[in-house]
């Protein structure tokens, strides 16, 4: 590549999420956390307080819930592809390069996970309650072998090294640049894990009207393989190279293949919860970014130098219960993903961290501003746009014992065509999910809630960056089960 395309039960289950997690998403986000609620594809889970893990949709329906605990696990099965285009350094076309010559199809090699969650809730008065939640997101856990790709080249080319270390002008398969190396052959992919824990309170204001508020605790890890063929396009390569005169450089020691990292984070999250009447409940809360601290492992290629926050979103709800048995629930939720620079940036390495620019004028017409560049303020990110999701969900309770739900959700498409060579990593397209799920009450006091979800595949299709003229395509299917074991202790 020529230098110018360059509690014991708390902390055993954190241990659990730590080590894996991913949800049936919305971009990252799960599309709902309460049991109950993820029988009806989320709705609901703004006004309806049926379960511990209610408070992390809004933790003002802690006030509706008595003493109880609730162990759920979900069997989570995402199916990822990409379709790649056929390495051409004259139209500009890098990667992600597929199977065959180039332009077959590669599949991320995992595809399930088991999911566990856990809450709790206590009044401590007959207005007031606490409650403790644990979940997860993720859906980012991408495997795309070296071995299916064309000559065993890697999705971005990190096995070729005529590509990778970036070479000078006029020289694409010579000497490497003085002072850099191979980096980021072998496979491709990135695991992001995040367990969020919930520490929330909420009171009876009026008889009708209740308030809450939730400390948001975020963990998070992250590890990035094969992405090495970008390393042209880092601050840390670029600045290294104007510094020497263009005679050499030096390769980025945090940009791919450095094992796992870690960062905790802090958030608010606020909510109301508000009995119109007997028939109509209005829900509403908003979270906040939480603000977690930096990935220095991969500081040469989030942007920020490695800052990755969870981002803020707001939901409002609104349920009617025209009798006892039926409820009817819709919820509207915004999830502002482009408010994070690591997620939001779009790709302009090739216009914009052109460091032959530094030099003179280019015949491309680009330019370089170092901010451009991987690990920059304005780095290359994913492009995401924020997300809007329309919740629509049915519960019917069939006996006093037995209550059934039916649900589906609809958000717009986050992946702009133009990024889908980054966004293989994360193919976060799915659009759509329909799930159904049911409640039994075993005895008095105990409870299991069963859900079923599919999210039908989705595929996103375009030229790109580093795609030339071809049309790569990324594409996602998921599938889902899940049970819960309730307590109901008073």
């Amino acid at each position: 590549m020529s230098v110018s395309r360059i509690s014991a039960v708390s902390l055993g289950l954190g241990c659990v999420f730590a080590l894996t997690t991913a949800q049936a998403t919305n971009g990252y986000m799960s599309h709902a956390y309460s049991p109950a609620a993820k029988g009806m594809a989320g709705a609901g889970e703004a006004t309806l307080a049926q379960d511990s893990l209610s408070i992390v949709g809004n933790p003002a329906t802690l006030a509706k819930l008595g003493q109880r605990l609730d162990l759920a696990a979900a069997l989570f099965s995402p199916s990822r592809e990409y379709r790649g285009i056929t390495p051409d350094a004259a139209t500009g076309a890098y990667a992600p390069i597929g199977s065959g010559n180039g332009t077959g199809t590669v599949k991320s090699k995992n595809q399930n996970f088991l999911i566990p969650s856990f809450g709790y809730t206590h009044p401590l008065d007959a207005k007031s309650t606490v409650g403790l939640a644990l979940f997860g997101n993720g859906g980012m856990n991408t495997d795309y072998r070296s071995g299916n790709t064309m000559l065993n080249l890697g999705t971005y080319g990190g096995n070729n090294g005529c590509a990778n270390p970036p070479h000078g002008p006029g020289n694409p398969c010579g000497a490497q640049v003085p002072g850099t190396g191979l980096l980021g052959g072998g496979n491709t992919g990135v695991n992001l894990s995040q367990l969020g824990i919930a520490l929330g309170y909420a009171r009876r204001v009026m008889d009708n009207l209740s308030l809450g508020a939730s400390l948001l605790v975020g963990y998070q890890t992250i590890e990035v393989r094969g992405v090495g063929g970008f390393q042209g396009f880092t601050q840390t390569f670029t600045q290294s190279m104007i510094a020497n005169g263009g005679r050499s450089a030096s390769s980025p020691a945090n940009l791919t293949n450095r094992g796992t990292d870690s960062a905790w984070g802090y958030g608010l999250q606020l909510g109301a919860l508000w009995d119109i009447n007997p028939q109509w409940t209005l829900g509403l809360s908003l979270r906040s970014k939480t603000y977690m601290g930096k990935f220095k492992k991969y500081s040469d290629l989030l942007a920020e130098g490695g800052d990755l926050d969870v981002p803020a979103a707001g939901t409002i709800g609104l349920a009617f219960k025209p009798n006892n048995r039926l409820t009817l629930a819709l919820d509207v939720q915004q999830i502002w993903y482009s408010d994070v620079p690591a997620i939001g940036n779009t790709n302009q390495l090739a216009q914009r961290c052109d460091v032959n620019a530094a030099f003179g004028p280019t015949a491309s017409g680009s330019t370089y501003n170092p901010s451009y560049c991987l690990g920059g303020r304005n780095g290359a990110g994913f492009g995401w746009r924020d997300m809007t999701i329309l919740k629509l969900g049915v519960q019917y309770m069939v006996t006093d014992a037995l209550t059934l739900r039916v649900g589906y959700s609809h958000g717009n498409q986050i992946v702009r065509r133009q990024e889908i060579a980054f966004n293989t990593l994360t193919p976060a397209v799915i659009q759509d999910h329909w799930t159904l799920g049911a409640t039994y009450r075993l005895r008095k006091q105990y409870e299991l809630t069963f859900w079923g979800m599919y999210a039908p595949e989705q595929r996103v299709s375009g030229p790109a960056a580093f795609t030339g003229t071809q049309s790569a395509s990324i594409a996602m299917s998921q599938y889902e089960l899940g049970l819960s074991f309730a307590w109901l202790i008073n």
